[in-house]
């Protein structure tokens, strides 16, 4: 129950929080926490209470699996944004997401996983092109725009949560990692602010990624460590 709980009211909060980061500072700084373990470091930390070592640490093999999902997101986003329209874009980018996050389910190996994981980044990083300046208001902000996101973010991932409870640690882990917030957010800054500002914001989360899976690999060495010693 504190999982559901935690997971719920976090993914609204961040939505809130990165709407209004994105709004006055621009959609890098908003990009830059939606790429930040702001959701996987509550969630472990919940599943050791509740499961103990050798669960949290299936749940951060999960997490460390589903970080390979948000950079195929975040890569195939960013770069059909500028020719594509919002909804296309968004099935693209979730289409080769789902083939990412089948990759990442058949590797056993967390290091492997995470050696992929680091080759898509750095590779899509290296490959982007130089960023358009992006940091405006958005063109046509609504009131109900912020409230339906949350919405929509909070409703997800509480459908993503029940679905764990059967499916076991590793893919509960897989599933909290998931880049709903990225979609969400992408999809909605790509049509108030424009394809650059939804790109800028995705290179943004691609750039944090690295640090967010080394500190999920910090963390499943030492719960590792920990279930070795028991």
């Amino acid at each position: 129950m504190e999982i559901l709980l935690l997971r719920t009211a976090l993914a609204p909060s961040l939505v809130l929080l990165v709407s209004v980061v994105a709004r006055r500072s621009g959609p890098r700084r908003g990009g830059l926490l939606l790429g930040a373990p702001t959701t996987s470091g509550p969630f472990l930390a919940l599943m050791w209470l509740n499961g103990g070592s050798e669960a949290a640490s299936r749940a951060a093999h999960g997490n460390v699996a589903a970080q390979l999902i948000v950079a195929a997101f975040c890569l195939v986003y960013g770069r059909l944004a500028p020719v594509l329209r919002p909804a296309r874009t968004l099935t693209a980018a979730l289409v080769c997401a789902a083939g990412a996050g089948l990759l990442a389910a058949m590797c056993a190996n967390v290091w492997l996983t995470a050696a992929l994981g680091l080759a898509v980044i750095f590779a899509g990083l290296r490959t982007w092109p130089a960023p358009a300046h992006t940091d405006r208001p958005p063109d046509h902000a609504r009131r109900w725009d912020i409230p339906v996101r949350m919405a929509v973010s909070a409703t997800t991932v509480l459908l993503a949560v029940h679905a764990t409870e059967a499916l076991g640690s590793f893919t509960g882990g897989i599933f909290s990692a998931l880049p709903v917030l990225l979609a969400v957010m992408a999809l909605s800054t790509h049509r108030s602010t424009g394809a650059a500002a939804a790109a800028a914001m995705m290179r943004a989360a691609l750039t944090a990624t690295p640090c967010t899976l080394g500190f999920l690999l910090m963390i499943y060495t030492a719960l590792a460590a920990s279930v070795t010693r028991s």
